[in-house]
């Protein structure tokens, strides 16, 4: 079973567990295959580490654990991106910036990570007609 490291602590993922990015990320167009990695001691966020680059890891928070209704702001063609149809449950994912003053740290609400477990593949959108901030405090967020 391979394992990835992310700030020392060693995850151990499944073959099966990795993401196509055709697109990449924002940014970072070259990454294109990740995973997504549980850490108990971090719930509700979750990692999501480039195996194309594994000195990365990127934290994410499911949005719809801070805005119940993040859902109706995604775009209609995302699932005809992703390859998937209307049954498949979308996993969505939004970057995390933490900040040594919790109070500081950030959630990028504009640009959500989207997932199709059954597909496995993944993509970044941007959330054009949207008043979601890059910078969204989390703990503004939290309370919403």
């Amino acid at each position: 079973m391979p394992t990835i490291c992310i700030q020392g602590a060693t995850l151990s993922y499944e073959e099966s567990d990795i993401i196509a990015f055709d697109e990449g990320l924002i940014g970072f167009p070259h990454l294109r295959r990740m995973v997504l990695v549980r850490q108990s001691d971090i719930a509700p966020f979750l990692w999501l580490v480039p195996l194309d680059d594994e000195r990365l890891a990127f934290l994410t928070i499911d949005p719809r654990t801070l805005l119940a209704d993040y859902a109706s702001h995604v775009p209609t063609d995302v699932r005809a991106r992703l390859m998937c149809d209307a049954e498949d449950r979308l996993l969505m994912l939004c970057m995390v910036v933490m900040r040594a003053d919790p109070s500081r740290s950030t959630v990028n609400l504009r640009a959500p990570v989207l997932i199709s477990a059954r597909a496995m593949r993944g993509l970044q959108t941007i959330l054009a007609d949207s008043s979601y901030r890059v910078d969204q405090p989390l703990l503004v967020a939290e309370a919403a």
